[in-house]
C-alpha cells in the first residue's frame, strides 16, 4: 500500500518543500481541485499519468514561486468593462489552417462599441440602386470539432455567394439546372415575393426605409424585437447574442448608423462579453466581440473603419494539449473555433446573377 505511487504523489504534494510558500501551494492546490471538478472537462488524465503529474505541479511551484507572487500582483489587462487577459495570439490548435484568425491584445467592450459607433456614423451606407441586387461574398471554414483526431479529415474552406433583392431581403435562389423537385428557382422566389407583399415591410421583411424608423431608445427597440420576431422575454444571453448577431448579419448593408448604435447598446448589456483585436490571414484588422457561455463561445466581427460587421465565429471547448509531455501551447484553456465565416457585402447588377424572371409567378 506505501508503495503505491498514486498515494506516494499525492502525500509528496501535501508536504511543505524549502523554498516553497505556503501561500503558494494552496493556490495550486484550490486550482488542482476546481479543474478536477470543472463540469465540462473534456477529457481527464489517465490514471497511471496521474503521478508524474503531481510531480510536475509541485516542482513548477517549488521553481516558480517568484513568477507566480509577480503574476498575483499585476495589473490586469484592459478587457471587459471589469478587465480581462489579452487573448491567445492563435487559439487554434498546432498545425491548424492559417486562415484561422490571429487574436491580438485585449480592448475594453465599451471601447469597441464606441469606436465602431464613430465609425458607422462617418460612413454613407451603400444601398444598391434600382436593377442591383445585395450581394454577399463570403468564406466559410468549417473543422469537425475542437480536438479532431490525429488522422482525421483537416479543416475544410468554402466559397459562398448569397443574393438579396433589397426590398424585404428576399433571397434570389441561383438557379440550378440540376433541380428535377420541389419548387425552382423562380418559383421559391415567386413565392417569397408574395410573402412579402402580403405582410408589407417588417421584421421578416426588411428594407431600408423600415429600418430607419425603427427606435434608437435600446429600450423601445427591445420591445419591438420582442414583438416583431416573437421571441420570449425570457431566453439566457447566448441565445439572446446569437438573435441579435443573425438579424444584425442579414440587415447589415442597409442599418443606419443611429439604429446600429442602438443594437449596440444592447448587444453591450449581455454577460459574458470580452473583446479583442483580431486578424485575418491578409493582415486585416477586425474587432472580435465574443460571449461565452460555458463551454461555449459565439464571436460577432466587425470592421473598425466602417463600424460594420464582417464576420461571425462559432467556439467551443478548450484547445487540446497535444501530448502529456508537451507544454501548453497559448490556446491552451480557451475556446477553438470550429466554424469561422468572413463576408462582404456588395451590390451587382441583377443580370450579373441568373435571376429567376418574373413570368414565373403562381
Amino acid at each position: 500500500m506505501t508503495d503505491d505511487p498514486d498515494l506516494r504523489s499525492v502525500r509528496e504534494f501535501h508536504q511543505r518543500r524549502p523554498g516553497a510558500a505556503p501561500g503558494a501551494l494552496d493556490r495550486v492546490r484550490r486550482r488542482v481541485q476546481t479543474a478536477t471538478a470543472a463540469p465540462h472537462a473534456p477529457r481527464l488524465l489517465p490514471r497511471w499519468a496521474a503521478p508524474a503529474a503531481a510531480a510536475a505541479v509541485v516542482a513548477a511551484v517549488v521553481g516558480g514561486v517568484a513568477l507566480l507572487g509577480a503574476v498575483d500582483r499585476g495589473t490586469p489587462q484592459p478587457g471587459g468593462p471589469t478587465g480581462v487577459p489579452a487573448r491567445s495570439a492563435n487559439t487554434a490548435p498546432e498545425g491548424a489552417d492559417p486562415l484561422w484568425l490571429k487574436y491580438g491584445a485585449a480592448v475594453p467592450v465599451p471601447t469597441v462599441f464606441a469606436q465602431l459607433d464613430q465609425a458607422a456614423a462617418g460612413a454613407a451606407l451603400a444601398a444598391p440602386r434600382p436593377g442591383e441586387l445585395l450581394c454577399s461574398h463570403a468564406t466559410v471554414l468549417t473543422r469537425p470539432g475542437p480536438s479532431p483526431a490525429p488522422g482525421s479529415a483537416p479543416a475544410t474552406a468554402q466559397a459562398q455567394v448569397h443574393c438579396f433583392e433589397p426590398e424585404g431581403l428576399l433571397e434570389v435562389p441561383a438557379p440550378d439546372p440540376a433541380e428535377v423537385k420541389g419548387q425552382s428557382a423562380a418559383e421559391r422566389l415567386a413565392a417569397a415575393r408574395d410573402g412579402f407583399a402580403a405582410a408589407g415591410p417588417g421584421w421578416g421583411y426588411p428594407t431600408a426605409a423600415w429600418l430607419a424608423t425603427l427606435p434608437t431608445d435600446p429600450d423601445l427597440l427591445l420591445a419591438g424585437f420582442r414583438a416583431g420576431t416573437r421571441s420570449p422575454a425570457e431566453i439566457d444571453d447566448l441565445t439572446r447574442w446569437q438573435q441579435y448577431g443573425r438579424f444584425l448579419a442579414r440587415v447589415d448593408p442597409l442599418l443606419p448608423a443611429a439604429q446600429r448604435a442602438a443594437f449596440h447598446r444592447l448587444l453591450g448589456r449581455l454577460d459574458g462579453l470580452t473583446a479583442a483585436e483580431a486578424f485575418t490571414v491578409s493582415g486585416k484588422r477586425l474587432y472580435a466581440v465574443r460571449l461565452t457561455s460555458g463551454t461555449i463561445a459565439d464571436e460577432l466581427l466587425f470592421e473598425p473603419n466602417t463600424g460594420r460587421l464582417a464576420g461571425h465565429v462559432e467556439l467551443t471547448g478548450p484547445a487540446p494539449v497535444n501530448s502529456l509531455t508537451a507544454s501548453p501551447g497559448p490556446g491552451v484553456g480557451e475556446p477553438v473555433p470550429v466554424r469561422q465565416e468572413l463576408w462582404k457585402y456588395v451590390s451587382q447588377p441583377a443580370a450579373t446573377w441568373a435571376v429567376p424572371s418574373a413570368t414565373a409567378r403562381r
